[in-house]
């Protein structure tokens, strides 16, 4: 099939999928007030592929001989990984970094699941095979994807294997043909825009102890018939552009997913009831560098947009002049640059993994970015509600502020703008730091690839210390002779 346009896409939306918001079952994600308008943002997506200035940036000739999107690349030098970041970054400038699951992040996805089969196949070569098909299939069919990669929080400290069975997706049943599914798991999100999904990875650190049936892993359709999708509040009230520009365009929606009993024929699964490759599975498959290079990309734009917001609303009634001021539009731009920074070091220090001979972004650089973008991007939300202060509670809506008899542009203008586009400005600054989307925004960001503070304990614990111990304790060494410090092992 090839590259898909956005016609194309939006015509696989009403399949027959159980997907459930307040109350109804949404039948097209497309029709759906409330979700309409992503539909049409991730279509544009795909229409963008189709653009004949963009051709060499964003696809590329695959082996088969077609075009496909350069986020599904097998990256096998460093110049893979820059033509996939030019990629990523052409929709993230669309964008302004605000659309953290656009497609091309999956499709990064089941690249590295599809090159994972040194660990998929450690026991059973089958299940290396099916990873690099449903990898294939993706690539050649231009599938939009969704993920389930987190079991409910109902239960976070109890052993999973003490637990009630199958609240969290676990596999019921095997035979010759596939494996059943019964269970649940979260966040799916754009899952109503979706066309399949790919689950695993919850909880690692399996033991084996009666928790086999949770080791798996595996995709299926979105329209899956045993498979139902709860949503969270909609949060785009389709107000006009003017009012809402942010959430009327990148309500991306996140859902539980619920299987029961649901068949999934072996051709489609990866990890089947096998701890070890189980707790092996997003190291094996480099799970942070290999997506974590899609988020950096993304938060470079998204910091860009930030920024740029920052400086307008300043530079509209001219608190820029003040040095409290500059101080919060300067440290937006050190974190810009230092996001720049890290996307740079993710490519250039990229690493060659020998176990399939492709080349991975650098690790260092990808969990930075990770760890502190959780903890910056509140901070940059934090100045942009200081730099509007009493500003956002008095912002009238577009059609208010077209009442002629009202005559109120004088009071809303700024030194060189109109009142209708200062007021534009500040409703797009409210949007992302005061709606219920933009508090999504920052919840999401917060909490992205886990708990910060937990994430940030597990990189301690499994970085290797050993250099850094051996500079302590060279140092620490009394001088010896005319040698006032002792020399490293060069060898």
């Amino acid at each position: 099939m090839g590259l898909k346009t956005g016609e194309e896409y939006l015509s696989t939306l009403a399949d027959g999928r159980q997907v459930y918001y307040d109350g109804h079952l949404v039948t097209d994600a497309s029709a759906e007030p409330g979700l309409r308008n992503t539909a049409l943002t991730v279509a544009q997506y795909y229409d963008m592929q189709h653009l004949p200035e963009l051709k060499d940036i964003v696809t590329y000739e695959t082996p088969d001989g077609d075009r496909a999107h350069v986020s599904f690349i097998e990256p096998r030098s460093r110049d893979d990984l820059r033509q996939r970041a030019a990629a990523f970054g052409v929709w993230s400038e669309v964008t302004g970094g605000l659309m953290g699951r656009a497609p091309d992040y999956m499709n990064a996805c089941m690249m590295a699941i599809g090159n994972t089969g040194h660990v998929w196949g450690m026991h059973d070569e089958r299940f290396a095979k099916n990873a690099y098909e449903r990898y294939l299939h993706c690539r050649r069919n231009d599938i939009c994807m969704t993920h389930t990669f987190v079991n409910p929080m109902t239960d976070r400290f109890t052993p999973i294997a003490e637990q009630e069975k199958f609240v969290n997706a676990g596999i019921v049943d095997t035979n010759d043909d596939g494996i059943v599914v019964t269970g649940a798991r979260m966040v799916g999100t754009l899952a109503p825009f979706c066309e399949e999904n790919l689950s695993f990875g919850a909880p690692l650190g399996l033991e084996g102890n009666g928790d086999e049936m949770y080791a798996l892993g595996f995709t299926c359709k979105v329209n899956h018939p045993n498979l139902k999708w709860m949503c969270r509040d909609k949060l785009d009230p389709e107000r006009s552009h003017f009012d809402r520009p942010l959430t009327g365009r990148f309500e991306e929606m996140d859902a539980l997913a619920i299987w029961e009993d649901a068949f999934i024929p072996w051709e489609d699964v990866f990890i089947c009831n096998d701890v070890e490759v189980h707790n092996l599975s997003l190291f094996g498959m480099k799970f942070f560098q290999s997506l974590g290079h899609h988020v950096i990309v993304k938060n470079v734009a998204k910091t860009r947009f930030l920024f740029g917001l920052a400086h307008l609303m300043a530079e509209s009634s001219q608190i820029s002049q003040f040095v409290n001021v500059q101080d919060r539009l300067g440290d937006i731009l050190m974190w810009l640059h230092t996001m720049e920074s890290l996307a740079i070091a993710a490519v250039e220090g990229a690493e060659l993994n020998p176990d399939n001979g492709l080349y991975y972004a650098n690790e260092s650089a990808i969990q930075a970015a990770l760890r502190l973008y959780p903890e910056v991007y509140p901070r940059i939300i934090d100045h942009i509600i200081q730099l509007g202060g009493g500003g956002y509670v008095s912002l009238p809506q577009e059609a208010s502020l077209e009442m002629a008899e009202l005559a109120v542009d004088r009071y809303y203008q700024g030194v060189s703008q109109e009142a209708k586009d200062k007021v534009a400005l500040f409703r797009m600054a409210w949007d992302i730091c005061g709606t219920g989307w933009g508090g999504r925004q920052e919840l999401y960001e917060r909490f992205f690839f886990g708990d910060t503070q937990r994430m940030k304990g597990l990189n301690y614990q499994f970085y290797d210390k050993e250099d850094a111990v051996k500079m302590v304790a060279r140092v620490l060494q009394p001088p010896q002779g005319s040698e006032r410090l002792a020399w490293p092992d060069w060898s």
